[in-house]
């Protein structure tokens, strides 16, 4: 008869086992997705002229629909049949909300019951720290996000049905709304010069309404919860006190750097537009620019400055456990917090009155490194292999990797072997910051060895 130790330590090894399957349950489940969503676009029935996409061209734009990125190497309007945009629509929400949370869903509409191991693996996956009570946020953050795209989509709808037929407007209003909130940068217009695109640049209350939308996505449903909860809880974590600072200061400080560089500098893509018009559009920019990827302003037109100052802010991202990608806002405020507490000469981490931990440090510095180290690795393949000129290929690296969909132009010119390499991009810009946290979170290594300490020169 086993001891109740023998036991227990029986089923904690058993669930370390399982554990360690946890980043390779979240990328094969990507993978599978991303694979079926090719097939789908390569049927004839998928585009306009019933011929069908090439395998490398459907696969781009599985994978860039399941990142949730944006990046195209077709015209969606043109290239897609409504089953093949209905398609894209299905991948852009299953990317979004993570098909681990729809999967939790689906066991409890089918009635099966949802294991503490699948409980562990979604409190990682949206960036909350304990399991009880996970499913019931789960399903919570499905609710949530289903009303918030309703209610965007109304809104646009309100402003769309004046130009267009309420049948089309009702499609469009849809299709934006659940793209905008899911930072997927994906539309239905017919170029930069498409008469629907610029009757809505020139309407304040549909920018408005899709920069909300690419906020709240943006911001992470652990945020929007505590943003929810507040009035009853009159407590908002940690997290989310740094979240909102963050986004705010990003905000401000690229508004105002891109309208100097289009005011004063460059002034050419926001040059013939008003004061005011031209402050929406390059207040949206940037916010579009943190993994949204909607263009209501062509980047190519943009000076380089603000280029730079957006390839910065995609670079950085939106929150974690949100729809958007990058290395994340909590990653960069960590690791400014750190710095800020070395200067000042504290032993510790110190933030609002809290002590961040010593693996939330390393995970960030993990992140920042290995995300790095990606960019460069990538830039500089696509560069050997002939794919273009350094800042309009590291652009378009930093837009796949960060899973924002802004471009310089340069995407549809890609040879096969580069659609490829953008793709893996796009795919580790969603699944490699994430895979990394949840591995490191599971790695709990104690050691009863100490080896004495010796410095070494930094700097």
């Amino acid at each position: 008869m086993l001891t109740y130790k023998q036991v227990r330590q029986h089923h904690l090894e058993r669930l370390n086992k399982s554990s360690t399957r946890g980043p390779q349950i979240v990328v094969s489940g990507f993978a599978i997705i991303i694979l079926i969503g090719t097939i789908l676009l390569t049927l004839p029935i998928a585009t306009e002229n019933r011929g069908g996409l090439s395998w490398i061209e459907a696969l781009f734009t599985a994978t860039s629909a399941t990142t949730v990125t944006g990046l195209t190497v077709v015209n969606t309007k043109n290239t897609f049949s409504l089953f093949g945009e209905i398609v894209i629509l299905i991948l852009i929400q299953v990317g979004g909300v993570g098909f681990i949370t729809l999967s939790v869903v689906l066991f409890r509409l089918i009635g099966r019951r949802v294991s503490i191991y699948e409980r562990s693996l979604l409190s990682q996956t949206l960036g909350v720290g304990a399991s009880e009570g996970i499913v019931r946020l789960t399903l919570t953050v499905l609710f949530i996000t289903l009303t918030i795209e309703f209610i965007g989509a109304l809104i646009l709808f309100m402003q769309w049905v004046q130009i267009m037929a309420w049948p089309q407007a009702a499609y469009f209003s849809i299709f934006h709304a659940v793209s905008a909130f899911c930072n997927a940068g994906f539309d239905l217009f017919d170029g930069v010069e498409d008469a629907i695109l610029q009757a809505t640049r020139m309407n304040p209350i549909s920018v408005i309404n899709l920069g909300v939308l690419i906020t709240i996505g943006g911001l992470g449903i652990t945020a929007v919860y505590d943003l929810i909860v507040w009035p009853r809880a009159r407590h908002l974590s940690l997290h989310t006190r740094l979240i909102l600072p963050m986004t705010f200061f990003l905000l401000v400080i690229g508004t105002m750097l891109l309208l100097l560089d289009e005011t004063f500098v460059a002034g050419h893509a926001l040059a013939n537009t008003s004061w005011g018009e031209r402050w929406l559009l390059a207040a949206f920019s940037i916010v579009s620019s943190r993994t949204a990827g909607v263009t209501l302003v062509p980047m190519a037109d943009l000076g380089q400055a603000s280029q730079l100052v957006i390839l910065v802010w995609m670079f950085i991202g939106g929150a974690p456990a949100s729809m958007g990608g990058g290395v994340g806002l909590t990653t960069v405020a960590v690791v400014l917090i750190t710095l800020a507490s070395n200067v000042r000469g504290y032993q510790d981490v110190r933030f609002l009155e809290r002590t961040l931990p010593t693996e939330t440090i390393f995970k960030a510095v993990a992140i920042i490194t290995v995300s790095t180290a990606l960019v460069i690795s990538v830039t500089l393949l696509l560069i050997l292999l002939g794919e273009g000129e350094l800042f309009p290929i590291a652009f378009e690296v930093v837009s796949a990797f960060s899973n924002t969909g802004y471009t310089l132009g340069i995407t549809e010119s890609f040879d096969p072997l580069g659609r490829i390499i953008l793709a893996f991009t796009m795919f580790w810009g969603r699944l490699g910051p994430l895979t990394l946290v949840v591995a490191l979170a599971q790695r709990d290594r104690k050691s009863l060895i100490r080896y004495p300490e010796e410095k070494i020169i930094i700097g």
